[in-house]
């Protein structure tokens, strides 16, 4: 289902963020759009004609002791997973020489077999060897929608997925085998419980300890056929639980990413919505008819300086590498690559964009 904005005679302009109710539908605000955060130009972060085109969802991965920072990207054709890390002489990421992350490692299913189209990446605890990869079809061309997760740690070439959640039958039925599951991004059970997110499947506070095998948070995914989000508890033996279903404003959505600093996610779509970036928190206020929900508290176009192309992933680094004009960097994967190049980088305040 796609949202749109509704309006009724008797109302001039619906206020920005709330959900209203009217005449049995669900109908969201009309969104504003503010310029992009920060004047800073955004410019390409690597080197030419690295990929040859689908590089779909990226994940930037803090630097921890002596390991450097990673930025993780994801290929849905060939079925990719790449290790990229920084390069202060050219000033691009480059593809990790070492553990035999030199050509990316190819994905594939528990059983050792297929390709999955995968399409998004994330990491739960940043210490883990743990990553999920969102994916949205199987190599013979069916809808799988699903979340898999790889163990890092290996120097193989290749990764066998340790763990599968399809949630397939769980989510939408899509139009076509290009609409399904986009985006993923964890968020932690501290600030969902910090914030009384509410569960729907129990209609309370959400509470992690009815939830004893699913980890320290909640997996956040996205459906590009409607823009919807839809959040899962992935529990460690394969099963799983749907407990809210979120509306990210865009009719459709390429790629999630959850500020951890600043407890907001961010919810993207690609040239099909002018690259237009949304902002969503969970509402604290009391008394309001959406409080424990995720709903829009910011929108940005994009930047000035980045043209409608075709960017499918993004991720966001932490404050902790905020410069000294108080900027941290922002992350785009262009699935087209376009004039051969797949990874752009601007910036965005590190503290709080509302």
């Amino acid at each position: 289902m796609k949202y749109q904005a509704i309006f009724s005679s008797t109302m001039a302009r619906l206020f920005f963020g709330c959900a209203i109710s009217l005449l049995g539908a669900k109908a969201i605000a009309a969104i504003t759009y503010s310029a992009w955060p920060s004047s800073t130009t955004v410019v390409t972060a690597d080197g030419s004609n690295q990929f040859g085109g689908n590089l779909s969802g990226l994940f930037y991965d803090p630097a921890t002791g002596t390991q450097p920072a990673v930025l993780w990207g994801v290929q849905n054709s060939p079925s990719k997973l790449y290790n990229l890390v920084w390069n202060s002489t050219s000033n691009t990421f480059v593809k990790n020489t070492a553990n035999g992350w030199g050509q990316g490692k190819t994905l594939y299913y528990p059983n050792g077999t297929g390709s999955p189209d995968a399409e998004g990446v994330t990491k739960a605890e940043l210490y883990s060897t743990d990553i999920y990869v969102s994916t949205e079809r199987d190599g013979s061309g069916s809808n799988r929608f699903s979340v898999l997760r790889y163990d890092i740690s290996s120097s193989a070439t290749t990764l066998t997925a340790t763990n599968e959640w399809n949630l397939t039958s769980n989510l939408p039925t899509v139009s076509s085998t290009n609409l399904g599951l986009e985006a993923i991004a964890w968020v932690p059970d501290t600030y969902l419980v910090a914030n009384q997110f509410i569960d729907e499947s129990t209609n309370q506070p959400y509470d992690p300890n009815i939830y004893p095998l699913h980890g320290t948070g909640l997996f956040f995914v996205g459906l590009e056929a409607n823009g919807q989000i839809y959040a899962y508890v992935l529990n460690s033996d394969s099963s799983y639980k749907r407990i809210a279903t979120i509306a990210s404003g865009h009719t459709k959505i390429m790629d999630l990413s959850f500020d951890r600093d600043n407890g907001v996610l961010w919810a993207y779509c690609d040239n099909n919505c002018s690259n237009r970036s949304h902002l969503l928190a969970i509402d604290t206020t009391v008394g309001s008819a959406t409080r424990g929900k995720f709903i829009i508290r910011k929108a940005y176009e994009r930047p000035s300086s980045m043209s409608n192309i075709n960017n499918e992933g993004i991720a966001i680094a932490p404050n902790s590498e905020c410069n000294t004009s108080n900027l941290k960097q922002f992350f785009w994967a262009d699935d087209s690559e376009t004039n051969g190049h797949a990874i752009r980088r601007g910036t965005i305040p590190c503290g709080p964009l509302f």
